[in-house]
This record gives structure tokens, C-alpha cells and sequence, in this order.
């Protein structure tokens, strides 16, 4: 969440002339409803679909999928997507997640209180170093791991060569 998979993942697409395929996108789209209203329902459901989409996208070829923060999480997810092809994991400090998500944690489910009320500051930084914390162990098993600190294009360009070189 706020690494910069939308936005650094069409560029990784368009450079290796792959399909582009954001999985919360179509995860609203099969759903007919944003991700915050899943979660509503409950986390389990949404994280459900989320794992049943993740199989149908990796069956298809020559596609970049930018997955939820919390879809590789999952070790069974994260088994579909390094069978399906290299997994990737943009790295950003805690800081800097929080910088980034600070305007939109209003539409961030897991960025909220109990009472749906968006983080802030110091709990705001909390949430996402526990959520890092949690995920860290199956983030640290991608296939290349980029510093995604840096402007979208150097990051696209970094997965590019690590990609080439993996080849």
C-alpha cells in the first residue's frame, strides 16, 4: 500500500510490451463495489476474492500485476504468483509510506480505527510499521526487490534490468 505498484507498474508493462492488470481494480470491478465496502463485509471475504482473482490473472501471459499490499501475505498467494512469474516487491520506510498515504487513508480500510476514522501521524506510522511487519517475512521472498523511493520512472527502470538480467 503506497509503494507505487499503480503507478510504476504500467510503466513496467508498457516497457517490456506486457498487459497491465491492477488486482484491487479488478477486484472492484468483479465485486461492483470499492475495496472499503468489501472490507465492510469483512476482511476474509474480500482477502477470498482477492486470492481467487490472483489465480485467474496468473494464468495468463505476458501480463505486470500490481496486488494489493496485503494479497502476497498470503503464503498460498504468494506460491501462485512466484509459479506465475517473478514477484517483485517495492521497498519503501515506513516514513515514507506515510507521507504517501496520509491524504488517502480515509479510503484505506486497514489504515483506520475502529470507528472507520482515518490514522494519523504517529498512528498512522504505526499501522503501516506493524502491517510491514507482518508482511516483511513473505515481501523479502520476491524474486527482485527494488527501492521504490525514487521517481516512478527510475523504479520502473530498475525492475526492467533486474528483470533482463534474471533472464
Amino acid at each position: 500500500m503506497g509503494a507505487g505498484k499503480s503507478t510504476v507498474g504500467p510503466l513496467v508493462a508498457d516497457r517490456l510490451g506486457y498487459t497491465f492488470i491492477d488486482l484491487d481494480e479488478a477486484i472492484t470491478d468483479r465485486a461492483g463495489q470499492p475495496i472499503a465496502a468489501l472490507f465492510e463485509t469483512g476482511e476474509d471475504a474480500f482477502r477470498a476474492l482477492e486470492g481467487t482473482l490472483l489465480r485467474e490473472v496468473s494464468q495468463q501471459e505476458e501480463v505486470v500485476v500490481a496486488t494489493g499490499g496485503g494479497a502476497l501475505a498470503s503464503e498460498t498467494n504468494l506460491s501462485v504468483a512466484q509459479r506465475a512469474g517473478v514477484v517483485v516487491y517495492l521497498r519503501v520506510s515506513v516514513d515514507a509510506l506515510a507521507q504517501r498515504l496520509a491524504d488517502t487513508a480515509t479510503e484505506r480500510p486497514l489504515l483506520q480505527d475502529g470507528a472507520g476514522h482515518p490514522l494519523q501521524d504517529d498512528a498512522l506510522r504505526e499501522r503501516i510499521r506493524a502491517l510491514l511487519d507482518q508482511r516483511k517475512l513473505r515481501y523479502e521472498q520476491a524474486g527482485v526487490i527494488v527501492d521504490a523511493e525514487q521517481p516512478p520512472e527510475a523504479v520502473a527502470s530498475a525492475i526492467v534490468k533486474s528483470l533482463k538480467a534474471e533472464s
